[in-house]
């Protein structure tokens, strides 16, 4: 058993009372803090960190070359860099990286986490690799912002095969940027799609990914791909609730000073009463994740209403000693929680 140092030598003194108590032999006790190990570095997350950062700077390296005009000039003159250059050398950047994650071995799960990081600089090639083919071919409107659903289908594809759940993330991600962008108000009209804004919109948009996870669970197929799909979901649907029960179904900044606190109320009920719900439910079914989550949208609600109702009439000072209190008392709500 892996233990840090306080709860290891907190179950030594457990054990040795056991002892004392006669609850066990010597034989037991001495078994038992043999099989006691203090928990050491975990080079898998290390591993993770130093590629993140990896791709980072090779990102940041990039972008960098790209900003720099004097460099950018220089490649020009040397080589004439036209895009449609630019698009086959990221293509192929594309296709190398790629290749050489599928030539690691599959069965190596240790350098699995180098397989991803090939993947996502070769997924950030074909992400620039549309881009400029866009800008060759002159697309705009839908033709320009399908672009963005051709990323999520890549994404998916390197998900099921190279079985990567993280692409999955990725291709969700983008699909839901799709949504949001074709469904803006300078494409349809100023009081929005359908006459809401664009938190009211992903309130709706997030039902997708959700109950695709959900039903997809209960086929008991691509397992991983539909717990992370389901996830998907909730963030976008409480994140949505959240910016509906802050802003309401107001487009504007200006027309959501006008309103009232006592406006937005209907919508932080909203946002409250589906955490309940969630809540509620998730203990029936003893599922925690659920309570977890109906918790904190229960939280995040009442600090919402909260800084709307109570940010004006009060004087900053006691707005954010009130504050501060509130937050005392939930660290040491959490602090006793065993």
């Amino acid at each position: 058993m892996k233990l840090n140092r306080k709860q290891k030598e907190t179950t030594l003194k457990l054990i040795d009372w056991w002892e004392e108590e006669h609850l066990l032999s010597s034989e037991q006790s001495n078994e038992l803090k043999e099989s006691l190990e203090i928990k050491t570095i975990n080079w898998k997350k290390v591993a993770e960190y130093l590629m993140i950062l990896a791709i980072i700077s090779v990102v940041t390296a990039f972008l960098t070359l790209v900003a720099d005009e004097w460099i950018l000039e220089l490649f020009e003159r040397l080589f004439n860099l036209s895009d449609l250059a630019i698009l086959i050398l990221l293509l192929i950047l594309s296709a190398g990286f790629t290749f050489g994650a599928r030539k690691m071995p599959s069965h190596r799960k240790k350098q699995h986490i180098s397989m991803q990081a090939l993947l996502v600089l070769g997924s950030i090639a074909f992400g620039g690799a549309l881009n400029y083919f866009g800008k060759i071919s002159g697309l705009s409107g839908f033709g320009e912002t399908f672009l963005i659903v051709i990323f999520a289908v890549h994404a998916f594809f390197l998900s099921w095969f190279f079985k990567v759940i993280l692409f999955s993330g990725i291709g969700w991600a983008a699909m839901m940027l799709w949504l949001g962008i074709e469904s803006s108000p300078d494409k349809n009209s100023e009081s929005g799609w359908l006459g809401m804004n664009l938190a009211l919109r992903y309130l709706f948009f997030s039902l997708i990914p959700l109950f695709t996870g959900m039903w997809l669970k209960r086929t008991r197929k691509q397992v991983e791909f539909a717990r992370l799909t389901e996830r998907t979901g909730w963030l976008f649907l409480w994140l949505a609730l959240w910016g509906v029960a802050l802003f309401g179904n107001h487009n504007t900044i200006d027309s959501w000073e006008e309103a009232s606190s006592l406006s937005l109320l209907p919508w932080g009920l909203l946002m409250a009463g589906l955490g309940v719900t969630v809540w509620f439910a998730g203990r029936n079914v003893s599922n925690k994740e659920w309570m977890w989550m109906g918790g904190l949208a229960l939280i995040a609600d009442a600090y919402t209403q909260f800084f709307l109702f109570l940010w004006e009439p009060l004087h900053p000072a006691l707005f954010f000693a009130l504050l501060g209190g509130s937050f005392w008392l939930l660290g040491r709500r959490a602090e006793i929680i065993k």
